[in-house]
């Protein structure tokens, strides 16, 4: 039996390099890694792929295979034009991809191990080693941030969050950020899961056993030269066991922060070359931030000045007007009365109803004789 198996693996290589295309030998294992145990007969995907420039990949072809009795799979797989392999299955509702293994021309064999874990809801076993955010101003009303979220998973359990009553989703993670940023780019995790909020981001993304590590780039613009990068954690959310934040020198740029200490300087070389300012902190939910640019002047900077000289006109102009407005008002309610005066006579005439309008009448003349004398006319 095992004559014959060898031998149709050697005769599927040959009838495949004939035709054109490349085989290799692929062994997959597939492990419970809380119990410690392999799963047998268990299903998964193999993926022939390209991998892309700016991160993911391109699917050539994909398999979907089952592991045997003992938990492993053994076979024979066409890969041709593909650049490397990967994998990926699914446990308890979570999918787990193996890393993209690199094809070589010269090897034939290839090895890829899945671990799956059971789950778990219970937060604490999330912390936030460290974050770091760099700053950059872009223009005068624009700055740059990419900030660096850096997660740990130490028990042997896939965090999966729970259910956001107000959002209707399933929440694993929040992320505060800056009440006016704009999110541009999401790395390290997948960006479907990512909901924005007006105060941060919420992932639906699970969190498996281990260490990752997630890269967000957004902006915040102002008109009048002051930036606002606080941010406020959710309570029950891990705190950063530490926070750096690093701002690049710039003339007429400062940064001030209330619950960060202040550092010194940084010299970087490389793609960010430039000396930054160093601000740090420890187990925070909150950071007290705020950067201002060269358009910023104190409290009466350009756009404030030109409110309050807006008001003060304004109240000028109402001021000067009041008098002229009140006369006008006067006057516009004496013509009116005297029209009304003016008809009930003529009625009164008409009709002989001279004594029922006299109480009428008398009202209205004392009130346009009072209204006379205030015209002072």
């Amino acid at each position: 039996m095992r004559k014959k198996i060898i031998f149709l693996i050697t005769l599927l290589s040959i009838l495949l390099m004939t035709s054109g295309a490349f085989a290799i030998s692929v062994r997959v294992n597939v492990s419970n890694a809380s119990k410690g145990e392999r799963l047998s007969d268990y299903p998964f995907k193999l993926l022939a792929v390209n991998l892309k420039k700016t991160g993911g990949h391109e699917i050539l072809r994909a398999y979907e295979l089952r592991t045997g009795p003992s938990g492993i799979f053994e076979g024979v797989l066409d890969v041709s034009s593909a650049e490397a392999i990967t994998g990926e299955v699914s446990y308890s509702g979570v999918v787990y991809y193996s890393p993209p293994v690199l094809i070589k021309k010269q090897r034939q064999d290839y090895t890829l191990n899945f671990n799956v874990y059971e789950i778990t809801d219970r937060m604490e076993t999330v912390e936030i080693p460290r974050r770091t955010l760099m700053i950059t101003p872009y223009d005068d009303k624009t700055v740059v941030v990419y900030d660096t979220i850096d997660i740990e998973n130490n028990s042997r359990l896939t965090y999966v969050g729970g259910y956001n009553d107000k959002l209707k989703i399933n929440q694993a993670m929040f992320i505060p950020l800056p009440a006016s940023y704009s999110l541009v780019s999401v790395v390290g995790t997948d960006r479907e899961g990512i909901f924005t909020l007006s105060q941060g981001v919420v992932s639906q993304n699970k969190i498996p056993p281990g260490k990752s590590t997630i890269l967000l780039e957004y902006f915040l613009k102002s008109d009048i030269g002051i930036f606002d990068l606080s941010f406020h954690g959710e309570d029950y959310s891990p705190p950063a066991k530490q926070i750096s934040v690093f701002f690049a020198d710039s003339t007429g740029w400062q940064v001030n922060s209330s619950n960060l200490g202040e550092m010194g300087k940084r010299r970087f070389e490389g793609d960010d070359s430039g000396t930054y300012s160093l601000l740090e902190g420890r187990d925070l939910r909150t950071i007290d931030l705020r950067v201002t640019g060269p358009s910023y002047r104190g409290v009466f900077s350009c756009w404030q000045v030109s409110i309050l000289a807006a008001f003060i006109l304004a109240g000028s102009g109402i001021f000067i007007m009041k008098d002229k407005i009140y006369r006008w008002n006067l006057m516009r309610e004496k013509k009116r009365l005297e029209g009304i005066l003016a008809g009930l006579e003529a009625e009164a005439v008409e009709e002989d109803l001279s004594g029922y309008y006299m109480t009428f009448r008398k009202v209205l003349e004392k009130r346009k004789g009072a209204i006379q004398e205030r015209l002072g006319s």
